[in-house]
This record gives C-alpha cells, sequence and structure tokens, in this order.
C-alpha cells in the first residue's frame, strides 16, 4: 500500500507525514499508488498551477483507475472561490449568510440589501481586504477599497462579493468563530476563537477571555454533538475529504458555513525554514494562551477535553484525521 501526494505552497505539519504512513503505506512518487492525496495551500495556487494540477490527476486516474483521489481538484473550487461554495452549500440547504457577487457599481446597488454586510474578494484569506460595511460613508470607502484589490489580486475566477455581517456577540460584547477539522466521516475536533472585533482570530486573546474560551469551546463540543452529521454533510457534499471548516454562530446559535481550508493551519515542523513551536505548534501565540494551556492543563483538560486531545495532541490529531479518511475511502 502506498500514497502519493502533490502540492504548492504546503508542507508536513507536525505528525502528518506519520499518519500518513501508518494509515496509507509508504510514501512514493509513482502513479500507481493506491492513494493520491492534494496538499495544495489554497492561496498559492494560479491559473498555471491550477492547469497543470488537472492534467496530473487525469494522468493518475488513467494510469490507476481504482485509486482513490482525497480533496480532488473537481472540488478545488469549493477552497477557492467563497461564492461557488456558497451556491454549492445553498442548493443542498446548508446555512450560509445572505451574499452576492456583483461586477460594479450599478451592479451592486440593484443586488444589495441592508446593512450591515462585508465587502471582500471571493478569494481572500483572513480578513484580507475585508471590510464591514454598517453605513453609506463606510460604503463609498469600502466599495473603492474593494475594487483597487480585485485589480491587484485577481488569480483564479476572483470576484467582488458582499456577505450579510453575522453578529457574534458573547458576553462581555466579545466576538466569535469556530474552526471545525472533518476528516472522512467525521469531525475530529473543533475549537473557538474570541475576539474584540468581528474579525475573530486566535492571536487577539488576552488574560479578560479566558473564562469566554473555556464557554466558547463547551458551546462548541455541544454544537459538534449536535450537528455532526451536518458538519460532515457539508464537506461531502462537496465531493472533499479534508478541510478546516470555518462557522459562527448568531446569538440564537443558528450556525452559518462560511468557508472552507483544506490545509488548515496546525503548525510548522522543525524542518520547515519558520517552524513554530511545541508543545502545541498551533497555538504557539500569544504567549499568554499557550503559557496558560500548559500551566492549567491539569484543570482545562477536564473542563475542554476535545480540545486538548484532538486539537493540541498534533499526534493524536493527525492520526485520527488519517484513520477517519482511510476508513472512509
Amino acid at each position: 500500500m502506498s500514497f502519493i501526494h502533490k502540492g504548492v505552497g504546503s508542507y508536513w505539519r507536525p505528525y502528518e507525514l506519520k499518519a500518513a504512513k501508518k494509515h496509507f503505506g509508504s510514501e512514493t512518487e509513482s502513479f500507481d499508488a493506491e492513494y493520491f492525496i492534494w496538499r495544495h495551500n489554497t492561496e498559492c495556487v494560479n491559473a498555471n498551477i491550477f492547469n497543470q494540477s488537472h492534467v496530473i490527476e487525469e494522468k493518475y486516474k488513467s494510469l490507476t483507475p481504482s485509486g482513490k483521489i482525497i480533496n480532488p481538484m473537481s472540488s478545488y473550487k469549493y477552497t477557492n472561490n467563497k461564492d461557488v461554495c456558497f451556491d454549492a452549500w445553498k442548493e443542498s440547504n446548508i446555512s450560509i449568510p445572505n451574499f452576492f457577487s456583483y461586477d460594479n457599481r450599478e451592479d451592486f446597488e440593484s443586488k444589495r440589501f441592508d446593512f450591515p454586510f462585508l465587502l471582500r474578494l471571493n478569494d481572500g484569506v483572513t480578513g484580507e481586504d475585508t471590510y464591514l460595511v454598517e453605513n453609506e460613508t463606510q460604503l463609498e470607502s469600502a466599495f473603492l477599497k474593494v475594487e483597487s484589490a480585485y485589480e491587484r489580486n485577481k488569480r483564479i475566477n476572483t470576484k467582488k462579493i458582499c456577505v450579510q455581517f453575522i453578529d457574534t456577540s458573547i458576553e462581555g460584547g466579545y466576538k466569535t468563530s469556530y474552526r471545525i477539522i472533518v476528516a472522512g466521516n467525521n469531525v475530529i475536533v473543533g475549537y473557538a476563537r474570541i475576539s474584540d472585533d468581528w474579525l475573530a482570530i486566535t492571536k487577539q486573546f488576552t488574560n479578560e477571555k479566558k473564562p469566554h474560551f473555556i464557554q466558547q469551546n463547551k458551546r462548541l463540543s455541544k454544537l459538534i454533538k449536535d450537528n455532526h452529521d451536518e458538519i460532515v454533510r457539508s464537506v461531502n457534499t462537496l465531493g472533499l475529504h479534508h478541510v478546516g471548516i470555518d462557522l459562527i454562530t448568531d446569538r440564537e446559535d443558528n450556525m452559518y458555513f462560511l468557508e472552507l481550508q483544506p490545509f488548515y493551519f496546525s503548525g510548522r515542523p522543525m524542518q520547515h525554514p519558520n517552524p513554530t513551536s511545541p508543545p502545541y505548534w498551533n497555538p504557539y501565540k500569544p504567549q499568554i494562551l499557550v503559557d496558560w494551556l500548559i500551566n492549567e492543563q491539569k484543570n482545562l483538560q477536564d473542563e475542554i477535553p476535545l480540545y486538548y486531545q484532538n486539537w493540541l495532541d498534533k499526534d493524536n490529531h493527525f492520526d485520527l484525521c488519517y484513520k477517519s479518511l482511510k476508513e472512509s475511502l
């Protein structure tokens, strides 16, 4: 048993290659491998790489008709273009924010809905070139900024989109978002991110957020338990196998699926030119979060066991991921 893998902008995350070899056999460059794993870092793929990847995949399929492809190129569009992913989810009755794509101001005005909303590109990452618009003054500024970003950053089917803003406020006025990892037919883990503003990312962690961090990770564990099959369906319906899902909930606990990342960040190994730090690899910063997770591990792992066992423990995380992948193919 063996596997071949291809991808740009990616690397083997801590303990990942160990898990891949355990469950899929030896690593090879041969196209007669039983498994083909695509490992693209989506934002690094340009039109030329995209086309070359399709050629490579077709070659593999012709040489090994019975081979299994993980995260095939036919589904790449769902990980790169948010509007395409939204359309597919909407058709499958997966909950998403209201949205539309637009070509120019006239097109935008014919489709617009009430404030607040986000203006952005459909292939941006981590809030890049994304603007919260709550009034007409902000709209004028944000509209021009997105126009400029579009001219600078066009890649593969890049479009300008408008997305309904969902209020994720919790106690204390903080905002939340969730990253959920799905592999095969299982939700492996999820973790909460809490911040002061609408772009909820881990680096905004502070001492004041500690009780909310615990509360939101408990909330997410229940959400996963109650909606496990729906979360898995959101991935399977797109023909994907191993991804990180970004998801939010409003104040009434209604879920909204936002996007998928096949090469979700889980740390960089020591062999990488810019490695992150053990014991968790990700998170590796802010230091206040890492120190708290280490120093209070005895108590915290009893309160949020899924987070400790299936995320912070990267050896176990990737073992579970590749085991689930193998069982589902």
